[in-house]
């Protein structure tokens, strides 16, 4: 045999090696940046992404929001305050241990218990008393009063075991040392700010998965993902930009997929009395003696001068449907008389004389740079807005990881939340409602905002089996909120994925990224 020959035949073992290797593995380009591997540390679509993929829930959604078996294969209550769960047989953690009743237990008990969490899931775990075992795979939950929505409360928390994580920190999962779920895959390796690599977990019982590796790279600049799909740097893409959607369509070797979202994008205003110093002044530039967002005319002002038609039509060029309220209508818990309406400067400014402003201040509209498609430009816009009723806006621009952990300190902000529990209820409790630890409502208020009555009728609808009771509750709590312009609406986002067409993804009403979810196209 000829060197030549053989220099050929290694060249050639290698192509094939690298085709082999590229075939069987998966590398996904995403916008928000994985912030922690830690399934309870912060509930934020890029770490849920993740962490569906790391760890399993109780129970799971698919695409289109339906309630689908996860460690559990069955369900259904006992009584009107006691659920049993059937579990799986055979269930291991990645470390080939068995998942019991005790490690849910254990689980539901940390995440509502997570040091330094921006934003937990306590929230979801309000109606969960006690977790006890009647034999190895079943389990019951007794809830403090009647909760026809835990299965769906259940499928936002991630199980964890309690072997690995009695003792661990948020430092532990990111380092890999706590990261053993039982899901799709197990972590290769997490740099922050950089990619997550993770591997197949060949025991999952979940169903059959495509890649033997996926890896998450964090681009979160639009053009750079369109850039690195249409080089083949990386397989699929989540949230083009609207810009680039016509290329990305035009292109025979690509493949689009969009869906209507649930998530809204909105304005988070401090209602508090107490000024944030940095972010608000008088019109000319001298101190406040309170914060005029604490008034709701104000808010109702900023609220009227959007033109949200414009912003969806013009900045985002279509790709998402305005509103002023929580859920998409059609959705359960819309409120149908809840429609946009034009902008009303003139009103605005009546409503901020009203309220003492008739000069009105100066204000900083604080957005993330990296999170939300199009969020810079729309905060520009809205600037724009403001400024013309007498409310002089600038734009203060941060990358996601930055604002995320300083949002409690500015006066308004540009915020998203995808509705967790396909209704009104996630905003209402989680956003909305009063911080208490104790009843597990306002994970991520950071506003101030409180409003009794609110938390009394969301608690209610929480404990009302018929639906249309249920849903009568939540619209009510919605417009109520709504009046108080306790957060600002601004529209709902759609998800859109681009990816190579020998690829296909059933686009999620929640936005996931799922590298598991992810097949090869029929030929």
């Amino acid at each position: 045999m000829s060197k030549g020959w053989t220099l050929c035949s290694a060249a050639c073992l290698a192509l094939f090696a690298t085709a082999v290797a590229e075939a069987d593995s998966l590398t996904m380009g995403m916008a928000g940046a994985v912030t922690s591997v830690d399934p309870h540390f912060h509930n934020a679509s890029p770490n849920n992404s993740l962490a569906m993929q790391i760890f399993d829930r109780l129970v799971e959604r698919d695409p289109e929001g339906r309630l689908i078996p996860g460690l559990a294969e069955s369900w259904r209550p006992v009584s009107e305050t006691v659920w049993e769960f059937k579990l799986r047989p055979g269930l291991t953690w990645h470390d080939g241990k068995p998942v019991t009743p005790d490690d849910i237990a254990f689980s539901y008990t940390r995440a509502r218990n997570v040091p330094n969490s921006p934003g937990g899931f306590g929230g979801f775990l309000r109606s969960v008393a006690s977790v006890s075992a009647v034999d190895a795979t079943t389990l019951r939950i007794e809830t403090p009063g009647p909760a026809p929505g835990l299965p769906g409360d259940l499928a936002n928390v991630a199980v964890i075991s309690r072997h690995v994580g009695e003792d661990a920190t948020t430092a532990d999962y990111n380092a890999g040392r706590a990261a053993i779920g039982s899901g799709a895959f197990r972590l290769r390796a997490f740099r922050p700010g950089e990619r997550v690599e993770l591997e197949r977990n060949p025991a999952w019982q979940g169903g059959q998965v495509a890649w033997d590796v996926a890896t998450y790279r964090m681009m979160p600049n639009a053009a750079a993902r369109t850039a690195a799909l249409l080089t083949g740097d990386v397989d699929i893409i989540e949230m083009p930009s609207a810009s680039d959607l016509p290329r990305l369509t035009a292109t025979p070797e690509l493949r689009v997929v969009s869906a209507p979202g649930l998530r809204v994008i909105y304005l988070s205003p401090e209602v508090g009395t107490a000024v944030p110093a940095a972010s608000v002044s008088a019109a000319d530039g001298s101190p406040l003696p309170s914060n005029p967002l604490a008034r709701r005319e104000v808010r109702q002002a900023l609220s009227i001068a959007i033109n949200r038609s414009g912003l969806t039509e013009r900045v985002l060029e279509g790709t998402a449907t305005p509103t002023v309220q929580i859920v998409p209508r059609g959705t359960f818990s819309a409120v149908p008389d809840l429609t946009v309406g034009a902008a009303d400067p003139e009103r605005a400014r009546a409503l901020l004389a009203s309220a003492g402003y008739p000069n009105g201040f100066r204000l900083t509209l604080h957005v993330p740079t990296d999170r939300y498609p199009g969020a810079p430009a729309v905060a520009q816009a809205i600037a724009q807005m403001w400024t013309r009723i007498g409310v002089r806006t600038s734009v203060a621009s941060l990358p996601w990881s930055a604002y995320a952990a300083q949002r409690a300190n500015f006066a308004i902000g540009v915020l998203g939340l995808g509705s967790a529990t396909f209704d009104a209820t996630s905003m209402l409790v989680n956003v909305l409602g009063t911080p208490d630890r104790t009843r597990n409502t306002g994970a991520s208020n950071t506003t101030n905002y409180s409003n009794p009555a609110l938390d009394t009728l969301v608690a209610r609808a929480g404990a009302t089996f018929e639906d249309a009771a249920r849903e009568e509750m939540l619209r009510q709590a919605t417009r109520m909120a709504m009046e108080d312009a306790a957060i600002i609406p601004l529209y709902h986002q759609t998800n859109t994925w681009a990816m190579q067409r020998r690829l296909t993804y059933q686009p999620r009403l929640d936005e996931r990224s799922l590298a598991k979810d992810v097949r090869r196209a029929e030929p």
